[in-house]
């Protein structure tokens, strides 16, 4: 009997080490899609053994990678942002909890670029499979009007089993939506953005040694990481067009609620910079300027971004 995407189940817990998974504390994610996935590239000989068939293959690198997307539930969000991002601290209130995420500085430990995760992914036939080691690689947070916010969560990691599949139980605040949104470019009220997309890559790579196992031994940095902007919005004023043709370097601030208190995301990109401002002219409808820009470093507040979740989950 084949299985039920709907019955399937994803859950999350952060790991101490790298290399030592954690089942005993696994978070149920409420997801839209889980396509994590374990493949092992085949290394093909080339000798030659006095046949017209192909030789022998033989089994290579062991890789352990794929996205988890979901609809930004206030809570399940902060195991996302804490595994790409970092979180750098916690505030506790009454009935309030503030979570402080801004790119980590220094990597988690020799072997890991991020906080390590073990994740549970269940597709309703038999066991779970059990995703060890997963680093937060890339982080895609997309809104566009009429939707809810969206986020894919990209990772790679060293590590796969089978065990029992858990019992989830899942978070129930309502996801932030995209009419109680709003925002800010160099201190004005946007108003007419369509859809945006806020996209951080970690620029992660698998490394692999000269050891006795054919899975991941580190995860680590490759390059630069990269915090890009894509989005849509009606045209109706030059200033950011100007603001395009003059290499401006200007803060951007983002704000979602949920309907619920206390709820709250608020995103800040200290310096925004705009690679494309693009107004054309397709029809006789209205006019959009679709544009793409970079999340720069703030040599001021000591980041390219800081985002800031309130709710009431106490540590993740």
């Amino acid at each position: 009997m084949g299985g039920y995407g709907m019955k399937g189940h994803v859950m999350v817990a952060f790991q101490n080490s790298f290399g030592v998974s954690n089942t005993s504390s696994l978070y149920g994610i409420p997801d839209v899609s889980a396509g994590l996935v374990k493949t092992i590239e085949p290394i093909n000989e080339e000798n030659n053994y006095g046949r017209y068939d192909m030789p022998p293959t033989h089994q290579g690198k062991h890789q352990f990678q794929g996205d988890i997307e979901l609809q930004a539930n206030p809570i399940a969000v902060g195991y996302f942002l804490k595994s790409h991002i970092g979180l750098t601290s916690t505030v506790s209130d009454t009935g309030t909890q503030t979570h402080l995420f801004k790119p980590r500085t220094s990597d988690f430990d020799g072997y890991a670029a991020g906080n390590p995760m073990t994740i549970e992914q269940h597709l309703d036939v038999g066991s779970a499979g059990i995703f060890e080691s997963m680093i937060g690689n890339t982080l895609n947070l997309s809104i566009a009007n009429g939707e809810l916010l969206s986020i894919t969560a990209g990772f790679m990691g060293a590590g796969f089993t089978r065990k029992a599949a858990g019992t989830p139980t899942f978070p129930t605040p309502k996801p932030f939506k995209w009419d109680q949104m709003s925002g800010q470019w160099n201190g004005a009220a946007i108003l007419d953005i369509q859809d945006l997309t806020i996209t951080i890559n970690n620029n992660l790579e698998e490394y692999y040694t000269l050891v006795s196992c054919a899975v991941p031994t580190k995860i680590k940095r490759s390059t630069w990481r990269t915090i890009e902007l894509t989005g849509t919005m009606i045209f109706q004023a030059h200033s950011m067009w100007q603001q395009y043709e003059a290499g401006s370097e200007l803060p951007l601030v983002l704000n979602f609620k949920s309907g619920e208190t206390p709820n709250n995301l608020l995103i800040d990109i200290p310096l925004m910079r705009l690679k494309s401002y693009e107004p054309t002219k397709p029809g006789p409808g209205l006019i959009m300027a679709p544009f793409t820009a970079d999340a720069k470093f703030s040599v001021t507040s000591n980041t390219a971004i800081a985002i800031t979740l309130i709710n009431t989950y106490t540590a993740y």
